[in-house]
């Protein structure tokens, strides 16, 4: 059975399509369609927000909407460059913020009660996770103020477990370690680098270590853009069941991992994988609004935290981004975001080509990661004037093995450098 919003669209689309309603007609209001089909205005400004995606109809400030029908949206040109995506995602954002702020006086001058996240959202990003093989309950889903606020959280409560220790790959996400140690929380470090992770080293960790969770970015890591493969997303969730051990799943790009690189969460049938997501990388960082999907016994002492941090995340920026998800935008604006990075990485890889064979690196949609060997320091490359990426705060005070290179118009040169300093070195 269709929903209002579904119902809604699908009247006013046949009326335009049939010609009952005709071009330049003006489509009934807001008001009038929510009493029409007895349903909230919300759900009636989702429809029209529908139509007007397809270019069916267009707004006209102060006065409503009307009927486009007869021109035909033009076919989007994927060449695309960075620049012109971030205008076409600013734009449609914003086109879906003036429309949260019509109508909204229930939550802009009220508090809103419900913690988990604007009702509304939870509902659009069910339906989105389940687009990118990610399956579950709403009640499982929280909206917190981007993926910092949902691992602070997540690293001062109590687990079923019992346990307290945090286990970090290494490298990892820099902020994650920063919020470890400036916390004095128990922990523990793995290394993950190009050959993959130590399985067996992994388990002696979870057998004797009180391991509470252990943080790992499945796809596309953070800063080395590694995957895991089918395999090893098994055995993690595999181990994580036998030794009562929970795993957060940072999946901050999993936007831009390929059909067949599934997220970790789709492997787990018990409950052991926490997944993590931040819209910050495929709108704007700005946004500051992250999904937590946790397993059911995590849930309740999660909301406790939260309510202890704030009365609810940004409302607004909620509904925005419900919006922009039920419409299309989003899934517009992700196959032209993904189009431009497969083209940089195309073109990155066959830079690095030309890279001295001592040199093992690994392309990603934003940077270019470099393996040095043992007898090549980092700090000969920034004695010659190459800036490392790297915000080095590895957990275990090594000095980084990798160079972390901007994947930009700048690579061409500073690949150049790169091998001009590997050479000379030899």
């Amino acid at each position: 059975m269709p929903s209002k919003f579904q119902t809604i669209s699908q009247s006013l689309t046949k009326a335009i399509r049939s010609g009952q309603l005709k071009k330049g007609d003006k489509v009934p209001s807001v008001r009038q369609l929510s009493q029409d089909y007895n349903c909230s205005k919300d759900t009636a400004q989702r429809a029209l927000l529908e139509l007007k995606y397809q270019n069916l109809i267009y707004a006209v400030p102060k006065s409503g909407y009307y009927v486009l029908e007869g021109q035909e949206q033009e076919k989007e040109n994927l060449a695309i460059s960075l620049e012109a995506y971030n205008r076409l995602a600013y734009d449609d954002f914003k086109t879906c913020l003036s429309e949260t702020l019509v109508g909204r006086e229930n939550y802009l001058f009220n508090y809103y009660q419900q913690q988990e996240g604007l009702a509304q959202l939870l509902d659009s990003l069910q339906s989105h996770l389940f687009d990118q093989n990610i399956y579950s309950k709403v009640e499982n889903l929280v909206v917190t103020s981007g993926t910092q606020q949902a691992l602070y959280i997540l690293s001062q409560m109590a687990f079923p477990n019992g346990k307290s220790t945090i286990l970090l790959e290494q490298p990892t996400y820099h902020r994650m370690n920063s919020l470890v140690s400036q916390q004095g929380l128990s922990y523990l470090t793995i290394e993950r680098d190009f050959t993959g992770l130590d399985l067996d080293q992994l388990e002696e960790l979870f057998k004797k270590q009180p391991i509470k969770f252990f943080y790992t970015i499945p796809r596309i890591s953070n800063p080395l853009g590694l995957s895991y493969n089918s395999q090893e997303k098994q055995a993690l969730v595999d181990l994580a069941q036998q030794y009562d051990v929970y795993i957060i799943e940072d999946d901050y790009m999993g936007d831009f991992a390929s059909s067949d690189n599934l997220p970790l969460h789709y492997y787990d049938t018990q409950e052991r994988v926490i997944y993590l997501k931040s819209f910050s990388t495929t709108l704007f960082p700005a946004l500051r609004l992250g999904l937590s999907l946790l397993p059911q016994t995590l849930v309740s002492a999660f909301l406790t935290y939260k309510k202890m941090m704030d009365y609810d995340t940004s409302l607004i920026m909620q509904q925005a981004l419900s919006l922009y998800l039920d419409n299309g935008m989003f899934k517009k604006n992700l196959t032209q975001l993904k189009h431009f990075f497969n083209q940089r990485q195309e073109s990155a890889k066959e830079l690095c080509y030309r890279l001295p064979k001592q040199l093992v690196y690994q392309s990603g949609p934003k940077q270019i990661s470099i393996k040095l060997p043992s007898d090549l320091k980092l700090g000969l490359f920034k004695e010659r004037g190459l800036t490392s990426l790297d915000p080095a705060t590895r957990m275990d005070q090594k000095e980084s093995a990798y160079l972390y290179l901007a994947n930009d118009q700048t690579l061409a040169k500073t690949l150049k450098k790169v091998t001009k300093i590997a050479k000379d070195y030899k």
